[in-house]
């Protein structure tokens, strides 16, 4: 499967689709700042298998944005 890589706020997201047994597909997301993976996930959607590769990179790219604005928007001393 083709890896997608999308720079965005100083982070790289990088999105693996895979197709399923049934033909559905779904993202694998890693989320990077410089060389340090700071999360590895398969974002869990309301509709989780998408019919086509560009949904799943689509909501993959929109996963990782999502988890770089939390992680910005968060005081560190708030955990």
């Amino acid at each position: 499967m083709q890896t997608h890589t999308l720079a965005w706020r100083g982070y790289e997201i990088v999105v693996q689709p895979e197709q399923n047994e049934f033909g559905a597909w779904r993202a694998n997301v890693s989320v990077r700042k410089a060389s340090d993976v700071l999360t590895e996930f398969r974002p869990e959607t309301v509709q989780p298998e998408w019919l086509t590769e560009a949904e799943a990179v689509r909501d993959g790219f929109e996963w990782g944005r999502r988890f770089i604005r939390q992680k910005s928007e968060t005081p560190a001393d708030s955990v």
